[in-house]
């Protein structure tokens, strides 16, 4: 099993009240991210994605704790063994993530959806 990365937007989108986990409201961009967290156990591996969890705890507007964020998710990343892009947008955030797992020479893999 590898530990994958799961590289996707997390920004934007209205909120969205889905019954995946009893009732929740978040953006269609994290219930996304669950859904691609899926697929990476269908395909028999470890999802790391912590953008579908931090935003429960930490506000992306807040200047600290994006920094926070991002800060935790680059450190979560550099123990992946892939990245993979998900969804059909590459968001800023996403940019810098790939921008990373290339300079850590972690193999970026590109899935289509």
């Amino acid at each position: 099993m590898k530990f994958i990365y799961v590289c996707s937007p997390c920004r934007g989108n209205p909120p969205y009240e889905h019954g995946a986990i009893g009732k929740r409201k978040t953006s269609l961009n994290i219930w996304r991210a669950g859904l691609y967290c899926r697929e990476v156990i269908d395909a028999g591996h470890i999802p790391i994605a912590p953008h579908y969890f931090y935003s429960d705890f930490l506000k992306d507007k807040i200047p600290e704790q994006r920094t926070m964020a991002l800060e935790a998710c680059r450190r979560l990343l550099s123990v992946c063994n892939e990245l993979w892009v998900l969804g059909t947008e590459i968001s800023e955030g996403m940019e810098i993530e790939i921008t990373l797992a290339k300079k850590l020479r972690i193999p970026v893999v590109y899935r289509e959806q």
